[in-house]
């Protein structure tokens, strides 16, 4: 499979598990259930200066099983659902699980994959009303957030191949 099949597979696992969507070829059993006995890849809390928002803000990134310094790797940012943040993809849908199993069984390059807060705001929490005026314009914020702060910040503390071929972005409704 290339890379960016590699992408699609995960996405679609990834929000079918979440929002229980039909797929046209069911999921294989356990594709999100921990198995004992495989490499695991690792997930780790980043935090990064925003010049965008005015405070440091936080990430979480998972770097595949047998990650290497060495080696570059293709980078997914998987993005939550406007109620959510950068924990909700661990909370709901446990992308390092599948994406474990998949590597176990042969079906994905390595990858780091970089799950921020979309909601670019000094308090970024999830708490509230969702739709105040000022949290709808933190996730459009998000965007120059993104490109100007969080991409940049992963490229020079991660080896990550930076061409359009080899970075990806999906996630959920926002």
């Amino acid at each position: 499979m290339n890379r960016s099949k590699n992408l699609l597979f995960l996405l679609l696992f990834c929000v079918g598990q979440l929002h229980a969507q039909h797929l046209e070829k069911e999921a294989p059993v356990g594709f999100d259930q921990a198995r004992d006995g495989i490499s695991q890849g690792k997930i780790e809390t980043i935090t990064y200066p925003s010049k965008t928002v005015g405070n440091d803000r936080n990430a979480l990134v998972y770097t595949p099983p047998g990650f290497s310094k060495k080696e570059k790797y293709p980078v997914l940012y998987l993005l939550h659902g406007i109620g959510g943040d950068e924990k909700e993809w661990l909370n709901g849908g446990h992308p390092e699980v599948i994406l474990d199993n998949l590597y176990a069984d042969g079906k994905l390059e390595p990858m780091i994959v970089v799950m921020p807060n979309g909601r670019a705001m000094k308090d970024d929490s999830a708490g509230g009303n969702i739709m105040e005026p000022e949290k709808v314009q933190a996730f459009a914020t998000f965007e120059q957030d993104l490109l100007n702060d969080l991409i940049p910040f992963i490229e020079k503390k991660y080896p990550v191949l930076t061409d359009r071929e080899h970075r990806a972005i999906a996630g959920l409704s926002m």
